[in-house]
């Protein structure tokens, strides 16, 4: 049975996050692209709706295809944590999530991510990332990892408090109070790399899914 991935989502308040081994796992998996190929990694906190936005856009934008970390990844980062006797919300909070586990959960999507940019298409790559963001190193390195594939970085970012608690709860992921509070602010509070593409979702699914596409230049 596949562990629900809604689950994860949390930790970070209580761990010191550390980007240092993810962000050498995903640069060496990372492999060049064809010259017409492009990846978007569509990054943001846990319930902003990354996974929402890219299944809006499979349809509407042509030769795309999805790499979904949480859902490749999600059940084994679980199922350590269960190993570790610490619940699913608090999944990315131990050391070992952060020295072993997040490199291989990222890197094994970009792998595959990369093997996916053939021809013309599109690869949305949907993750949080988090620290990495504040890695700029990290995504000059990756667009020349790809090359001549391009690499464009879309952030959602959170919205209001309340609606963000409200679509964390209808996905079944944790959002009491003040467990939700201590939450918000520890993943609003990574910085977010300046060359990233940053999209509100404050309003309705379709709107957002209309600013991405504007900000990515496709024609659908």
């Amino acid at each position: 049975m596949t562990a629900p991935v809604s689950r994860l989502g949390g930790g970070y308040a209580e761990s010191r996050p550390d980007a240092g081994p993810t962000v050498r796992a995903v640069l060496e998996a990372a492999a060049p692209g064809a010259p017409g190929s492009r990846l978007v990694v569509v990054s943001g906190p846990p319930g902003v709706g990354k996974t929402a936005l890219v299944e809006r856009l499979l349809p509407v934008v042509p030769g795309s295809v999805c790499v979904d970390k949480d859902a490749a990844a999600g059940p084994f980062v679980l199922e350590a944590a269960r190993q570790d006797g610490v619940p699913g919300e608090g999944a990315y909070g131990t050391d070992r999530y952060w020295r072993r586990l997040r490199p291989l959960e990222y890197a094994g999507a970009v792998a595959t991510a990369c093997a996916n940019l053939v021809g013309r298409r599109v690869v949305f790559l949907a993750g949080g990332w988090g620290p990495e963001l504040a890695v700029p190193s990290l995504w000059s390195a990756l667009g020349e990892a790809v090359a001549p594939a391009r690499l464009t970085v879309l952030h959602l970012d959170a919205p209001a408090r309340e609606t963000w608690r409200r679509r964390l709860q209808t996905r079944g992921s944790r959002a009491d109070s003040p467990w939700f509070e201590v939450f918000a602010e520890s993943v609003t509070s990574l910085p977010v790399w300046d060359g990233a593409m940053r999209l509100a979702t404050d309003g309705p699914l379709a709107g957002v899914a209309q600013a991405a596409v504007d900000a990515l230049g496709i024609d659908t």
